[in-house]
């Protein structure tokens, strides 16, 4: 079985997509797939990482890059009479891992769904790019014979919001022991200051504001923690923005938007506490990856981190400051509660490998290929 993947975000982009395609190809070849694999990369921008970096130095995976933008593919491939099956030279499966739409001809397809955020009236996007990929996520659920999805919530809102029927999907949780590598063997030791840590794109839906009331508090109570913010700046940063200008702790707060993967697991080891109360996560990598560089990690009840974390972080309710406030304060004051939330945390990060996934993707294209779409009973509902 030969298989092609969309791999265009794993050569410029660090964060989520880019992340997933990165490391699960990396997986694929560890496990032998190697031969298998036709990565497509087309991006006019400069790849970020190398082969090594990538994990495809001296792999089998063959890798067609073509300096276009990525609007021009769809352009190209109409204009050739192509599939994007075709220009990784013929495959029986092709795995779309972004919310991009190309024509495929022949190969059956697969699909990672990582959220229906963008489905969402709640103000997480701009609203022409909610639109576009709400309709570029409806057609390839469409299309796809197989739909891969991080948790069991994103599964149901799959179901639920896109159409499609629960025989087509696959959970394939992701990993976080790439930053593992990362670790020297003695650790870092501890930080000169003592610090608080969040790492994700600064959006409405990380919950910024409310984790800076909540920091606020720390502060007025005489911790001496700084709060380190890791992540560049996202679509609605302004709100918060401006609650950091007119904050009182704001001389406390370090924004640090270009983190490269060595200092981003220093960050992780070194901190006292992870602080991550998003509204709303189709997986939520950054808290396992803390759990993995051993730092007790508070984290929302909501949407999938209860599912992802289980009960290896404290779980808040993310539109609650007092408890944010509350579980920051216990975690950073608590040395038993801290060193029992850090061995939790090893022990569900250990479960969380990037090989598992692979493996459950593989499982995921094996029945893609045997599936037969005739047999599929149709669902009459839609929320």
């Amino acid at each position: 079985m030969r298989v092609g993947v969309d791999y265009r975000s794993a050569l410029v982009n660090r964060e989520g997509i880019g992340r997933y395609t990165r490391e699960l190809v990396r997986a694929l070849v560890e496990l032998g797939f190697d031969a298998s694999l036709g990565l497509f990369g087309y991006t006019l921008a400069g790849r970020r990482f190398d082969d090594r970096e990538l994990g495809l130095a001296g792999s089998r995976a063959e890798l067609l890059r073509l300096r276009l933008p990525s609007r021009a593919v769809p352009w190209l491939l109409g204009k050739l009479g192509k599939g994007v099956d075709d220009l990784v030279g013929g495959c029986h499966v092709y795995h779309h891992t972004q919310p991009n739409l190309l024509a495929v001809r022949e190969a059956v397809e697969v699909v990672t769904i990582f959220d229906c955020i963008y489905m969402l009236d709640a103000g997480y996007l701009e609203p022409a790019a909610a639109a576009r990929m709400t309709a570029v996520a409806q057609q390839q659920v469409a299309r796809a014979r197989r739909i891969l999805v991080p948790s069991r919530y994103v599964g149901a809102e799959v179901v639920m919001a896109l159409g499609a029927h629960p025989a087509r999907v696959s959970v394939t949780p992701l990993g976080c022991d790439h930053v593992v590598r990362h670790l020297p063997p003695g650790g870092f030791g501890k930080a000169a200051e003592p610090y608080v840590l969040t790492v994700s794109r600064v959006d409405p839906r990380k919950n910024h504001v409310r984790i800076l009331q909540a920091f606020e508090r720390l502060v007025a109570e005489g911790l001496p923690h700084r709060w380190v913010v890791a992540g560049p700046r996202g679509w609605g940063a302004e709100g918060f923005e401006r609650a950091l200008a007119a904050s009182p702790a704001r001389h406390r707060v370090e924004l640090r938007a270009e983190v490269g993967e060595a200092e981003l697991a220093r960050l992780y080891a070194q901190a006292d506490l992870f602080l991550f109360p998003s509204l709303n996560e189709g997986f939520g990598l950054p808290p396992v990856e803390a759990m993995a560089c051993e730092t007790p990690v508070v984290t929302s009840c909501v949407t999938s981190t209860g599912e992802i974390c289980a009960d290896a972080a404290w779980l808040v309710e993310p539109t609650d400051v007092d408890q944010i406030f509350e579980a920051a304060r216990s975690v950073l004051t608590d040395r038993d509660l801290a060193e029992d939330l850090v061995l939790r945390g090893k022990r569900r990060a250990r479960e969380l490998t990037w090989k598992a996934c692979a493996k459950a993707t593989l499982l995921a294209y094996q029945a893609a290929t045997e599936a037969d779409p005739a047999e599929e009973p149709k669902l009459h509902y839609r929320l």
